[in-house]
């Protein structure tokens, strides 16, 4: 398995050099290094963009665009082109250099400044095939946020794994949680595919997965991406990535814990320390209540090893 994982990252991350001038830099808006007293401020926080979300400049380009999410959702996605689902079919539309620029645009600002590269009018219902960006579900995920937010509204990106792309598999994907005022609950949203509060049983929360896994109630091999990656690599993988956005930080794939070197290095393995320290969150993370957010945020903050401090770099290896 982790030699299956490592090729998978090799062959994702060749031109990876693009998105290290990002730098990830906490900011004063990110949640893990805020107080928060009580379920509304909770809520206040997650109004709040992020370094990913924000929209920086660009915040005009939000001005007129729709206020239903099925709108939205159709409209972000028509600003895109799937790497894996529908860049095979585009190829000859998109030239090659392109067919990786996920790596280009890690936030939102950098998006909107590609997408105004090709059309100046920004995100347009009728944008041309070769006028859209190669990117996938967490650049969906984080251009949905960051117009939600800025209209106020609470929304949060959700690593998990879904059981609706692929038949009989738990795909690896990003989707949202966005919080509905009028009903007072959280629901999830897909830009992706354009799925709007949808049931949740569709959707495979990390923690979730974790513990199930913990238990021996699921197969890891039918999670991640079929014929590249999967198993627990990509369940610890998932696991980290959502504790870090729900604590205001979404990371791109280019980023991981340190816990996760098991899955690059064959001498590496879970320790039972790691294990009751993952066990732990996930009980946690089954109430997002604003006590059980201030439990998580001491974990991460005292717990190198699930901190998201690590890069992929393989400037120095060989294909």
């Amino acid at each position: 398995m982790r030699i299956i994982v490592f090729i998978f990252f090799i062959s994702i991350l060749v031109e990876i050099s693009w998105s290290q001038d990002f730098q990830h830099k906490p900011g004063g808006q990110n949640l893990k290094n805020a107080t928060i007293k009580n379920n509304s401020e909770l809520l206040d926080f997650y109004r709040q963009y992020s370094q990913f979300t924000d929209p920086g400049e660009y915040v005009y380009l939000y001005e007129n665009l729709p206020d239903s999410l099925p709108e939205l959702c159709n409209l972000i996605r028509s600003q895109f082109i799937h790497p894996y689902a529908q860049l095979p079919k585009y190829r000859e539309q998109i030239p090659k250099e392109r067919w990786k620029e996920m790596f280009r645009y890690p936030c939102v600002k950098s998006i909107l400044e590609g997408l105004t590269s090709y059309d100046s009018a920004g995100i347009v219902k009728e944008r041309r095939i070769e006028d859209r960006l190669v990117l996938g579900c967490r650049h969906n995920s984080i251009l949905l946020m960051s117009i939600l937010k800025s209209r106020g509204i609470p929304a949060r990106a959700r690593y998990g794994h879904a059981t609706y792309l692929i038949p009989d598999f738990h795909a690896s994907h990003i989707v949202c949680e966005v919080w509905n005022d009028n009903e007072k609950r959280w629901m999830l949203v897909d830009p992706s595919v354009g799925m709007v509060d949808f049931s949740r049983d569709k959707f495979d929360f990390s923690n979730e997965v974790w513990l199930q896994l913990q238990k021996g109630e699921i197969d890891s091999r039918l999670y991640g991406i079929p014929n590249k990656y999967s198993g627990m690599g990509s369940i610890v993988a998932k696991l980290c990535g959502d504790l870090s956005s729900l604590l205001g930080t979404e990371h791109t794939i280019t980023r991981y814990a340190p816990v996760l070197d098991f899955a690059f290095e064959e001498d590496k393995q879970l320790t039972a320390e790691n294990i009751e320290t993952l066990n732990r969150i996930s009980e946690l993370m089954k109430s997002l209540d604003a006590d059980n957010f201030s439990k998580l945020q001491d974990i991460y903050i005292n717990t190198p090893e699930i901190q998201i401090t690590k890069s992929l770099d393989f400037s120095s290896k060989k294909n």
